[in-house]
């Protein structure tokens, strides 16, 4: 990672006092790495989200990644590579596709605050921790507790704006079956390896076009892209 985004006294570990002081300013530094400019409510947002999966990781197993530099961009860093994709004045429902621990789709959705997350978590006790993390972070976001796989599986949502995921289970099948419950227009965000270039070849994919891929710092053949959809909604 890059040293702009590591300054400051650097916490044994992100349980220590230190640690939240730490995360707000290593957070707005490595946003602006990724050209994003945080509001304080943004990082306040995503600090007490990072504490919180800290707190959570030994009864969930949530991250395998504690070391706060790592931490900070594994899960932060590389969330906020995407929010800098969308446009600053985005708005509208934001789904993140097996959410898990919250990544990326509390970050991106505290980025872009136009956003109303929708963290969709099969695991009971996951979910349940995500609906914790909402109540505390992301007023107005909601947490659907099931497998997400089909446009039927969001009745009643409204079409999504803007869907994430980063290692969903068989993304690669469910992603296009979801075009059609996005707004048209609608904006899909995926972290994923050079795998996906010739995935998205594939004719179901061609719901959606590729608009552009962003490489993520410090990690060999590993991206986010970002595709619109072509898809009516229902």
């Amino acid at each position: 990672m890059s040293g702009a985004g590591s300054r400051g006294d650097l916490p044994a570990n992100l349980r220590a006092p230190e640690a939240t002081d730490w995360l707000a300013g290593a957070i707005e530094r490595r946003a602006a790495i990724a050209g994003i400019e945080l509001s304080e409510s943004a990082i306040r947002a995503m600090v007490a989200h990072a504490l919180a999966v800290v707190r959570a990781n030994e009864r969930l197993h949530l991250p395998s990644i504690l070391r706060p530099e790592e931490f900070l961009e594994r899960h932060i860093g590389e969330s906020l590579e995407g929010a800098a994709m969308l446009p600053a004045g985005i708005d509208g429902i934001l789904l993140d596709l097996g959410s898990g621990n919250g990544y990326p789709g509390v970050p991106v959705a505290a980025a872009r605050p136009g956003l109303r997350p929708l963290l969709a978590e099969a695991s009971a006790r996951k979910a349940a921790f995500l609906e914790s993390v909402v109540g505390e972070t992301l007023p107005g976001g909601s947490v659907i507790g099931r497998q997400v796989q089909r446009p039927g599986d969001l009745e009643g949502v409204g079409p999504l704006r803007v869907l994430v995921t980063r290692a969903a289970g068989g993304w690669e099948r469910v992603l296009p079956r979801l075009a059609r419950a996005m707004a048209p227009e609608g904006l899909l965000l995926v972290w994923s390896g050079d795998e996906l270039e010739r995935i998205s070849r594939r004719k179901v994919w061609q719901r959606y076009r590729l608009e552009e891929r962003r490489p993520l710092p410090g990690r060999e053949s590993s991206w986010v892209w970002l595709f619109r959809n072509r898809s009516r909604s229902t």
